[in-house]
């Protein structure tokens, strides 16, 4: 039995409270049927103000590399120091332009075997997410595999000092998660609504004109200049899944020999192969190098 808990911390947003909570009710049992995963025995989503989710953020980005550092070597600590010191810098320079607009919503894990999603309202509405079901319903289960995703990582300190190596050099696990999180999402709103439904096809004329001043800022657009994380993910998952199926894609989470290599998100059939090659009876094969 999982408990679904919905908090607004903002005191502002019951209506939104409510809606939350129902779409969450609806896709929590799509989502575990899609992935296979099991649901943790409580989900929290907090609605929360962007002042919050900056503070929340930090330390969250603070608390993965504290995990990162205290498992090297001290003589590695000062390059460390610095790059954390680099990483929030940067952050705090877009921070108000993601948490207040651009940002609709961020899962993060727990040192237990809960995570928690923040949801902020005003990014939500300044979105359009709001402005129909189909996309706040595949915002939500896209969070919700995320806390899936963890618990069955069962919170292992090799993954998350993984996890958090990944903040100081180049790494493929968020490539992974968010590739496999929008798998989920889309199957999810296919079985809600017909078809699959991506926030990122809204229409400009739902973003609010804050939404599309954020958007435009250097800073944003510096962000951006890169591959799309998530269609890079899903480029990486899909074929993977085609392969062997989304249960023995599961295998991932515990036994990071699986984890695709840095060469294998850039060329997914590779790590398709990998997988395939194995049976649900045979031992996994080794982490190939690169």
């Amino acid at each position: 039995m999982t408990n679904l808990l919905v908090l607004d911390e903002t005191k502002r947003h019951p209506e939104l409270r409510a809606r939350v909570e129902r779409v969450l009710e609806q896709v929590a049992p799509l989502v575990r049927e899609t992935t296979r995963l099991e649901l943790p025995s409580v989900v929290n989503f907090r609605l929360i103000t962007p002042e919050q989710w900056q503070a929340d953020s930090a330390a969250d980005l603070s608390g993965h590399v504290q995990r990162f550092r205290t498992r090297k070597p001290r003589w590695q600590a000062p390059v460390i120091n610095l790059i954390e010191r680099v990483s929030l810098a940067r952050f705090h320079q877009v921070a108000p332009l993601l948490g207040g607009v651009l940002v609709m919503g961020a899962t993060a894990a727990g040192p237990s075997d809960q995570s928690t999603t923040m949801l902020v309202p005003d990014a939500l509405r300044h979105s359009g997410v709001l402005s129909r079901p189909e996309y706040l319903a595949q915002l939500i289960a896209h969070e919700l595999t995320h806390h899936l995703q963890s618990l069955a990582t069962r919170h292992r300190e090799v993954w998350a000092d993984e996890k958090a190596s990944a903040i100081v050099r180049s790494g493929s696990i968020a490539c992974l998660e968010e590739g496999h999180a929008y798998w989920v999402d889309q199957a999810v709103t296919r079985l809600l609504f017909g078809e699959a439904h991506d926030i990122g096809d809204l229409s400009k004329s739902t973003l609010s004109d804050v939404y599309r001043k954020a958007d435009a800022d250097p800073r944003i657009v510096k962000m951006r200049s890169g591959p799309d994380l998530y269609k890079k993910g899903l480029a990486l998952v899909r074929p993977a899944i085609k392969a062997v199926g989304a249960a023995n894609l599961n295998r991932v989470w515990t036994d990071l020999s699986l984890v695709p290599t840095r060469r294998e998100v850039k060329h997914p059939e590779t790590w398709a192969a990998r997988l395939d090659r194995l049976s649900p009876v045979e031992a996994l094969a080794p982490r190939p190098a690169g």
